[in-house]
């Protein structure tokens, strides 16, 4: 079947990373025999940045690190990261704090934002990465997007500077929030707090059992999180919290409960993620008035994940028949959709939508076009092939619309 559906707006994505990214080599696509030859063949002399490593596929430890090239190995799910031995003084030189800690595997959840600026500083950032990276998301159906951790004031001044400046929505880390000035708070969504790790680097915040090594780590105590969020309350603007297991988006909304009687005032709640929410953990949610921001590609972790979450956790991955049909929640109102850059584009989305792994994680095209909302700033239509037999949408064509003029950039 071909259908045409608007170009989209991606909720949830990381454009300042990925555009920094674009000058690295990607694993993602290989086998691990395959990634493992390349990154033995990189250059002796200098330090590379690698993204895309998939470290539940490619283990690498102690005599591996030791016998490849200068590398910094960054995971695929953005959690966690590897620094070859020959690699190591680079790394201490650019960035000393990541350095120390990159076997502490609490320190590295506990600071997302600054590893992501390490990340950045390594990979480097300009207006004709960032320009080329939104160019690339195009022809992939994808117009415009929430920059979910605009990593570093730089990274901020160049977004908001960029050609491309209307396409981009824009949260911040509270250090960077409380750092900048006025009109550049004025200017951002708001701030993003990162309460939990990942389900591929085994840390996301579930009760468990994980099959075989697995920890939930929470960056805040309940202590803790209620104060910052306190404060943020007194800033007028908004605040979205990545929170993956059940255990993290329970903290996140009792927090937010106890926020709000003393006093907080959010100018938008948003919670990421949220896999494993269930029936009252989203009817606190409602209450609060919180839009789920969420990721249908996600749900393919009920088959790629299957070597670390048992069959219970298969099945309560991204529940959305239930939040739709019993908790009411509304695709573009309050439930909105995006891609996480993993991976980037609407294809992945709609086939994990449509031909999705349990009956609980379907969307109808409709629901997932309504979802992730049209393109800010620019228009256009996309043409999707739906094959039912195998299973799979394709973007077989974009038309972008001329009608909306370009921001010089300044």
């Amino acid at each position: 079947m071909i259908t045409t559906i608007p170009l989209l707006h991606d909720n949830h994505n990381h454009v300042s990373l990925y555009a920094a990214f674009s000058s690295c080599i990607d694993i993602s696509r290989l086998g691990p025999e395959e990634a493992w030859n390349l990154l033995g063949s990189l250059p002796k002399e200098r330090l590379t940045v690698v993204r895309g490593w998939k470290s539940f596929e490619l283990p690498l430890a102690g005599e591996a690190l030791a016998s490849l090239p200068p590398l910094l190995l960054i995971n695929f799910s953005l959690h966690g990261f590897a620094v070859s031995d020959a690699g190591l003084p680079f790394v201490e030189q650019a960035v000393p704090q990541v350095a120390a800690n990159r076997n502490n595997q609490i320190w590295c959840e506990a600071h997302v934002p600054a590893i992501f600026a390490a990340y950045c500083g390594l990979a480097g950032i300009d207006e004709g990465k960032l320009v080329s990276y939104i160019d690339a998301m195009v022809p992939l159906g994808i117009g415009s997007s929430d920059e979910m951790t605009v990593p570093t004031q730089g990274a901020l001044d160049r977004c908001l500077s960029s050609a491309y400046a209307e396409r981009l929505k824009l949260w911040v880390a509270p250090e960077l929030y409380e750092k900048v000035d006025k009109p550049r708070r004025a200017a951002v969504a708001g701030v993003k707090l990162f309460l939990d790790g990942a389900i591929g680097a085994r840390s996301a915040a579930i009760q468990g059992p994980w099959i075989g090594p697995g920890t939930a780590m929470f960056t805040y105590t309940d202590e803790a999180l209620l104060e910052l969020l306190v404060t943020i309350g007194g800033w007028n603007t908004g605040i979205a919290l990545h929170a993956i297991g059940e255990l993290a988006i329970g903290q996140a909304l009792t927090a937010l409960e106890h926020a709000h009687t003393r006093g907080a005032r959010f100018r938008q709640i948003r919670l990421e993620h949220l896999q494993f929410i269930d029936r009252d953990q989203a009817r606190r949610a409602k209450q609060l008035g919180a839009i789920l921001s969420m990721q249908p590609n996600f749900s393919s972790d009920s088959r790629d994940y299957s070597d670390r979450l048992p069959e219970s956790y298969l099945r309560r991955n991204n529940p959305f028949r239930m939040l739709i049909d019993e908790a009411g929640f509304e695709p573009g109102i309050d439930l909105v959709f995006g891609s996480d850059g993993m991976p980037d584009g609407i294809a992945y989305a709609a086939t994990a939508s449509l031909f999705p792994a349990h009956p609980v994680q379907h969307l109808s095209l409709a629901e997932l076009v309504t979802g992730y909302g049209p393109a800010r700033g620019v228009s256009g239509t996309v043409t999707l092939e739906i094959d039912e037999d195998t299973g799979r949408v394709t973007v077989i064509g974009v038309k972008q619309d001329d009608q909306v003029p370009r921001k010089p950039s300044r």
